[in-house]
This record gives C-alpha cells, structure tokens and sequence, in this order.
C-alpha cells in the first residue's frame, strides 16, 4: 500500500516539503513597441508586447507603471475614483492581431463598481501612495499634510477625512505628474497559474493594448474645460515577474500539452460591456438588452446614469466625477431574464422613489438599501465577509452629498445631475457618491468546469428588466452601464497560437 498517498496530510510526516522544480525568479519591464508618450492628440493607442524562451510570467507578482502628467499649463486635476484605471476606455490581450480579450469601458467599471466595493477604507491607504487616491492626506496621494477634523479648526466632515472627497481638482498642478503602479485588470493577467510564454510564438507575443479616454473623463479640472491632450502617459511599462526555468521543464510543459491533446488550458474570468437608455419622464417595466452571449454567465452588474450635465458651463463633463456617480431612476425592482427564465424567479427589491415619505408600513427610501447591497455582494462572491461591500455606506450608496449635508441626511439620487433642485452631480460634496448593483447567477447551472448561466448554446435572448416607480425616471435620459462576468478559457496550442472559449 502507497501510505504516503493513502494517508490524510495532517498526519503524513513526509509531506514536509511543497513539491518544486529548480527555477530563479527574476524582474524585467516590458515597455510599448509602439512610442514613449502618449495622448489623445497624438497617439492614444499604447502597445506592449510580453515574450520570453524560458521564463514563465507570473501575473499574481507582476504590475503596470506608468507616469502620468496634466500637461495643461492652466488647469489643475484631481483623478476620478478607479485610481489609474479611469485613463483606458478599453483595455486587451492580443496575438498576432487576434483578440482574446476586449474589455470595453474599463474605466466606467472600476469607477462605478469595483473601486468603492472591493477596496475598504484601508485598502485605500495604499492607493494613496500608488494611484494618488485620498488616505488621511489632503493633498496628492502620499503627501504629508493630513486633513483636519471638524472641531479642530477645520470644515471637513468625517468621511472626507477618511479618502471620500468628490470632485477634488487639486491634486496634481498644471504641468506637474505622477507616478501611477496598479495590476493588470483582464482575466489571464488575473488568475493564480503561471502563463508559459515559451510555448507562446516568439514571432507573435501577448501584446496588452490600452486605449486612452477623453482628457474630461480622468476626473475634476480646475478653470474649465482642459484640451484634448491634457492627460499625457509616458515611460509605461509592464514590470513582470518570471521565473526562469530549464530545458527539461519546458519539455515536460510540452508533453502535457500532447497529452491534452495539444493544449493546454488556463481557465479564468472577464467582463463584457453593454449599455442601453432609459428615456427621461419613463416609468413601468423598461427592458435594457444585454446583446453578449456566453456559456457561463456568473455575475451581472449595472449602474446607471445620466451624462446631460446642463448645470456646467462649457464641458461640464471636466468639473465632474462623470465615470462613477450614479442612482436608482427611481427603480422599484430588478431582474435578468434569459430566453423566458427570469433570475432570480422573485424581483430584487428596490429603493423606488427616492423623494417619497415615510408611511404606514412604508419606511423611508434610505432605510431600504438592504437587499440591494446584499445581492451586489452576492454578486462580487463577498457575502461571507467581514467587509462585504468595501466603502460603501449610508454616505456613499445611491445619494447625493449636497442636498445631504444641507438637510442633515442622504438624499436618496436617482441618477439626474442636470437642472436646477434635480440631484446634481455633486460639485464640491464631501462624499463620494456611486449607486452600483448586482445579481449572482453562479447557482442556477452545475456542471464540471462551467456553472453560471448559458445564453449561448441556444442563442437565447438576454435582458434586464427595470421596474420604474410611477414617479417616472426622473427629468433626464439615463445611461444603464451592464457588465457581465463569464468564464473563459484560454488554450495554449502546439503551434505557438492562442484560443479560447467563452
């Protein structure tokens, strides 16, 4: 009897060691083929080729650098929650001209969702040193200078001094950078296996391709409206880890690749961009058309805004925090239906309309975001923990800050920031205010490598569907931002290409 195998590992005495071959990490930057300085005016496209003969990249330990400069003699910036993240419209892998993963929008998913939901008020510590985000600083991201309580001769409010300040265009002067270091965000740069670059063609290497947003969309500018080429990304480079390995374990790599029929695969996650319109004044069932088709859908996520901005002068859009404010339209429930099945069976219940008192049985808007925070984390996989929602709190999910602070308590938004006593993006407010939401779909389909939800197989149709208070949307059209999170595999062939399956 094999007892080494046969026995639990918490009594087998042999098992001291983890199982390893000889191999020596090492670091090295991969830099753009294509320039060294980058903008919208010149070149917006930066392109970075990632290849080595004998050295698996290891992406858990690898980053991006980059510096960013406001190359705008007159205007000072303050960047958008999302850290670096908010510079790329759309970020991909390449090879050989083929995509294998296009994630569209990248900017309006981590500013909208992911950067208030999946980093805490700690995690922002750390962002304040690398992607200039606010950590108990009042200036740029790592200075010296803390905010000041009120009470101590100061009129900031406690959330502000916890890295929540909105619209703050003070952080990098005119003509001044910074240096930005953040992960690289698509899926095969995100799971735990090493990639094995020597079975990838030398001729033709993973490129990582970033497209540069509009100056406006990085954040707040101070003294109007900033040019086309105001946001300037020089000497960006990716800094890769790899562990360099010999010969012999490159051939073993490629017996397994025969033996798996001449792949091998590495099985991870992306994001797949849509949106649609909820026109002004609407109100009853308003479907939004989700176009992807996937075989394993796991998460759903959405927010909504508007984009009218009729309160600025000139490009509104540059005095605001556009990519990540957003509200409920007044939304009474929501659900995803796939060809006739609706998930989940029974609505997730909403807000509804933002203004309404309270009543008999009737509580109040604020004290009825409950089953919607707790179906987003559903969605993000965090239920189960300490800190399921990151930053999110009474201040910061589905309100407005400034009828907030004057009144004493949220006010509920419901997306408008355009006219008058409508629910503006906040200008100056002291929070930072975003209204994501989510549906886990993970459950309703077990099988052995895929279990979310399949549009594809039978092409079936996929939307979301919004129950709008009779209030109506409120006084503007408003953008329905959806994400969907799929799994997706990638094959490594014996000819040195790339595929996948989604």
């Amino acid at each position: 009897m094999d007892m080494e195998r046969g026995m639990p590992k918490s009594i087998n005495y042999q098992d001291v060691l983890p199982v390893a071959v000889p191999a020596v990490a090492r670091r090295r930057r991969f830099y753009p083929q294509n320039g060294t300085v980058f903008n919208k005016v010149g070149t917006s496209e930066i392109r970075i080729e990632i290849g080595s003969v004998n050295s698996l990249l290891d992406p858990q330990h690898s980053y991006l650098e980059l510096f960013v400069r406001n190359n705008n003699a007159a205007r000072t910036l303050g960047f958008e929650i999302g850290g670096g993240h908010v510079l790329f419209d759309e970020v991909r892998v390449e090879q050989a001209g083929r995509v294998l993963a296009r994630e569209q929008s990248h900017n309006r998913l981590h500013a909208g969702i992911l950067s208030m939901t999946q980093v805490s008020t700690q995690g922002q510590l750390t962002e304040s040193i690398n992607q200039l985000q606010r950590g108990l600083n009042s200036r740029a991201g790592g200075d010296v200078g803390q905010t000041t309580p009120i009470g101590n001769g100061g009129g900031i409010t406690g959330d502000e001094y916890v890295n929540s300040a909105h619209n703050d265009a003070a952080q990098i002067p005119a003509n001044d950078f910074t240096r930005f270091t953040m992960m690289m965000p698509t899926g095969l740069f995100t799971q735990d296996k090493l990639i094995p670059l020597p079975l990838v063609s030398q001729q033709n290497p993973i490129t990582l391709v970033f497209i540069l947003t509009n100056s406006e969309n990085v954040g707040a500018w101070g003294g109007g409206a900033p040019a086309a080429g105001s946001v300037q990304i020089e000497r960006m480079n990716y800094v890769a880890n790899l562990i360099e390995v010999g010969g012999d374990v490159i051939q073993q790599m490629r017996m397994m690749q025969e033996m798996g029929g001449g792949q091998l695969t590495i099985s991870s996650q992306d994001f797949e961009h849509s949106t649609d319109v909820i026109p002004a004044n609407s109100a009853g069932t308003i479907p939004i058309r989700i176009p992807g088709r996937k075989r394993s859908i796991k998460s759903l996520f959405f927010y909504i805004n508007s984009e009218d901005f009729t309160n600025g002068a000139g490009n509104p859009a540059s005095s605001f925090f556009n990519l990540s404010y957003g509200g409920n339209a007044n939304m009474d429930t929501f659900q995803m239906k796939v060809g006739s099945v609706t998930y989940p069976p029974t609505p997730v219940r909403c807000w509804g309309n933002c203004a309404r008192a309270a009543g008999p049985l009737l509580p109040l808007p604020e004290q009825e975001r409950g089953e919607c925070l707790m179906e987003l984390a559903k969605a993000l996989g965090t239920l189960g923990f300490t800190n399921p929602t990151g930053r999110l709190s009474t201040l910061s999910y589905g309100t407005n800050p400034a009828p907030a602070i004057a009144a004493g308590s949220p006010n509920l938004a419901d997306g408008d920031n355009g006219t008058g006593a409508a629910d503006n993006t906040p200008i100056g407010g002291a929070e930072v205010c975003v209204c994501p939401f989510g549906l886990d779909l993970q459950a309703f389909q077990h099988t052995a490598i895929e279990s979310g939800i399949d549009s594809e197989t039978m092409a079936m149709e996929t939307t979301l569907l919004l129950e709008i208070n009779a209030v109506t949307s409120g006084i503007e059209d408003k953008n329905v931002h959806c994400f969907l999170l799929y799994d997706q595999h990638y094959y490594f062939n014996m000819d040195g290409t790339i595929t996948f399956s989604n």
